[in-house]
């Protein structure tokens, strides 16, 4: 509501990128001191909370401005009404815009996945779990410092509107890398190709993370999907931090039951290696 009572009646992208000269200097501090019509005071105290990056106390008393190893935490703000809407003004134009990306690309991904066809495109969510470790019940403690990891490579296909297949590829191969999404897209591509022989073109979906997917050189293997598995492709990449999807939960799922196995007690129940897994 907020959003749309700030851009003009029809926004056009201009108006979101704030480009538009009618709506660029609308505020929201002004938008709501309006509608709260003066129901408050603006010296009155108040707190919030807002994610910002962290400063150690190091820093502050070497008066350092280091960006290195700093952590994003959830920190409480104490000031007046009047310094909570000027934080509302200093965030808004990155709010707006991010909000703008996030809703386009997200009504985009939805339009290509309800029109997935098994004899034209199909669509591959892929995407990484984090590295699963490997634990044994009522192990010794110096276990610890030795268990083994799995990766689990994700990816949920949408084939057609109520047909869909989930895969997890599971190795001990630990990097997150370019190789490692090539070797998967080979893996996905034999057993798709296997079973839907008439797909004619692939859109792959998933989040920005530039270490392995949103990088130079995952593009430039992209431009030989052809070559290397017979089928042309394109990627589609969702807005920064609104890459949840399918993909998510069959990780999830993965790891819940070998957890539940692992403590069952059963000494033959352990899960030692990514094989095991």
């Amino acid at each position: 509501m907020l959003i749309s009572d700030l851009v003009c009646h029809s926004p056009t992208e201009e108006c979101f990128f704030n480009e538009f000269r009618q709506c660029r200097d609308n505020q929201p501090s002004e938008y709501l001191k309006h509608f709260l019509n003066n129901q408050i005071r603006l010296f009155d105290d108040c707190s919030w909370m807002i994610w910002r990056k962290s400063v150690s106390s190091t820093e502050k008393s070497n008066g350092e401005n280091s960006n290195a190893d700093k952590k994003i935490l959830l920190q409480k703000d104490i000031g007046s009404v009047e310094d909570l809407l000027e934080e509302f003004d200093c965030q808004w134009k990155t709010y707006v815009k991010h909000s703008y990306i996030a809703s386009q690309q997200s009504n985009y991904i939805k339009m290509i996945k309800d029109q997935a066809d098994e004899h034209e495109t199909i669509v591959v969510h892929m995407d990484f779990a984090e590295n699963h470790t490997l634990l044994s019940q009522n192990e010794i403690m110096q276990a610890h410092w030795t268990n083994q990891q799995a990766t689990l490579s994700t990816a949920h296909i949408k084939i057609a509107k109520e047909k869909h297949h989930s895969l997890i590829i599971i190795s001990d191969y630990l990097a997150h890398d370019v190789e490692f999404v090539h070797t998967a897209e080979s893996i996905i591509s034999d057993y798709v190709q296997s079973i839907y022989p008439t797909v004619k073109q692939w859109n792959y979906v998933s989040d920005g993370a530039p270490q392995h997917l949103k990088n130079n050189k995952s593009i430039l293997n992209l431009t030989y999907h052809q070559v290397d598995f017979g089928i042309p492709a394109s990627w589609s990449f969702s807005a920064t931090a609104h890459g949840k999807g399918a993909v998510d939960g069959i990780g999830a799922a993965v790891k819940y039951r070998a957890t539940r196995r692992v403590l069952s007690g059963i000494t033959y129940d352990a899960i030692l290696t990514p094989e095991d897994l």
